[in-house]
């Protein structure tokens, strides 16, 4: 969400407020419950394998929960230091669905060996490493330059490469996974990733020359299917847990 422009809009467009507003506070609460229920199934799971997916869902739900509430304080106050912490929770949280999807393709039992690998788990560690080296370089960018453009365009195609990342093991996981309680989890969490992805996609629509209005507005959107889907996936992780538990 590009915080930093934010009061200006509210000003001028009280009811786009008042939807980032909503929107927001319900990302925050969808979130807080996804990373419950993420936790809840990470101490019922006796699959070593699992736990690092576990807790990449866990760190999920608490990177959206933060961009969340940075949203909601971002309608009230405009802050440089919000703007950078809101723009680091998205990349963060996208990031961390993304090596969701990556752990359970390289670490689980459905893993293909090695010499079916194209990309060993080492050399995938090392682009993984870049992607938090863009998030810093994208966090410094907004916090101490302030420079916008910079910090949008490094948002947007951020965002979207690092979606794209974690949807490529998505579907690698269909053939694997399909008809299991991991594929149905997987469906609920695709969304998600699209529509992380999708936030970006705005920024770049602003970096274009869009109308701050019209970028608000799509963010606006954006934000919303966030928190459905995440809700949606919170409800198969509670299905999980109730399983775990039988």
């Amino acid at each position: 969400m590009v915080l930093a422009s934010l009061p200006a809009q509210v000003a001028g467009d009280p009811s786009a407020a008042v939807v980032r507003f909503l929107g927001s506070v319900l990302l925050a609460f969808a979130a807080g419950t996804f990373g419950y229920y993420a936790v809840r199934n990470r101490r019922l799971d006796r699959l070593e394998s699992q736990q690092p997916f576990w807790r990449y869902l866990g760190l999920v739900g608490a990177t959206a929960g933060a961009f969340g509430l940075l949203g909601v304080a971002g309608v009230v106050v405009e802050s440089r230091a919000l703007t950078a912490f809101g723009h680091g929770a998205l990349l963060l949280c996208i990031v961390f669905l993304a090596f969701s999807m990556r752990e359970v393709y390289y670490n689980s039992a459905l893993a293909p060996p090695p010499d079916e690998q194209r990309f060993s788990l080492a050399t995938l560690r090392r682009v993984e490493a870049g992607f938090v080296a863009v998030i810093l370089v994208e966090w410094v960018a907004v916090l101490l330059i302030d420079q916008t453009a910079v910090a949008e365009l490094v948002k947007g195609v951020g965002s979207l490469a690092f979606a794209a990342y974690g949807l490529v093991f998505a579907e690698k996981l269909e053939s694997m996974a399909r008809g299991t309680s991991l594929d149905t989890l997987r469906r609920h969490l695709m969304p998600v990733l699209a529509s992380l992805g999708g936030i970006g996609l705005a920024d770049l629509g602003g970096v274009a020359g869009v109308s701050p209005v019209v970028v608000g507005a799509v963010e606006n959107v954006f934000v919303v299917l966030v928190a459905g889907f995440l809700i949606t996936a919170t409800i198969r992780l509670q299905q999980n847990v109730e399983g775990l538990s039988a």
